[in-house]
């Protein structure tokens, strides 16, 4: 401006002065240099210039941030709401009123600027200046995921199942040591033993001369042991 007057000074021109000051939106430096700033989302940081925009010489407490003011600058709700979120959270903002129906929408009032119309606002947690005490919250401690058991798994050489719980039946696993015979054959082998030992022992009660076939070998085994006094039976 300055070189723009010397220079039309010097060919004899008047530079004709500005009388209208355009109104524009400012946050301190201080405000932008924090930490607590920094650490803003970019739609909060876009809804923190909208807020700002709205000031005047005294009507900071009394700045609104209603879904439909801001949503023709591309806020949807859920946007809208994480943002004031994010900003009372870095203590950018402070919500003097409490909106809802029948009374209005919510109001808020910037942190860097003081507060001079007080009438209808609810204070006493205001905080001038909250956006210094922000601090990061520290990270939340990593949780090791449980990892995800394997069907099988290569131990010593050998493919091995997982132990399956108490609580579960199982059969263990086929190997060359160990096959597993269907319940139904186990059954009818079972049963065909039985059966044979029962038809045996039919025999032998059915034979008179089954006793005797089995006791003479036995009684001169003894005999030639000098054993025969221990035979329990007599022969008649």
């Amino acid at each position: 401006m300055a070189t723009d007057r010397t220079e039309s000074t010097r060919r004899g021109q008047s530079l004709a002065k500005t009388t209208t000051k355009h109104p524009y939106a400012a946050i301190e430096h201080r405000v932008i240099d924090s930490p607590a700033f920094v650490a803003l989302t970019f739609s909060a940081r876009s809804l923190l210039l909208e807020v700002a925009r709205q000031l005047t010489k005294d009507n900071n407490g009394h700045l609104q941030a209603t879904h439909s003011y801001m949503q023709r600058h591309g806020f949807s709700e859920n946007t809208l709401s994480r943002a004031i979120a994010d900003l009372i959270k870095h203590g950018m903002i402070y919500r003097t009123r409490s909106g809802g129906y029948q009374q209005g929408a919510a109001q808020y009032a910037v942190t860097w600027l003081p507060i001079r119309n007080r009438q209808g606002l609810f204070l006493d947690g205001f905080k001038p200046c909250a956006w210094r005490d922000w601090q990061p919250e520290e990270a939340a401690k990593k949780k090791t995921p449980h990892p995800k058991l394997m069907d099988t798994h290569r131990k010593n050489g050998e493919w091995t199942m997982p132990t399956p719980p108490k609580t579960e039946a199982g059969c263990p696993p086929k190997s060359e040591d160990n096959e597993l015979m269907p319940c139904s054959s186990a059954i009818a082998a079972i049963s065909m033993m039985v059966q044979t030992t029962l038809n045996e022992a039919e025999q032998h009660r059915a034979t008179p001369d089954s006793y005797g076939a089995w006791l003479a070998p036995y009684t001169s085994r003894l005999a030639s042991r000098g054993m025969a006094h221990a035979c329990p039976v007599s022969i008649q």
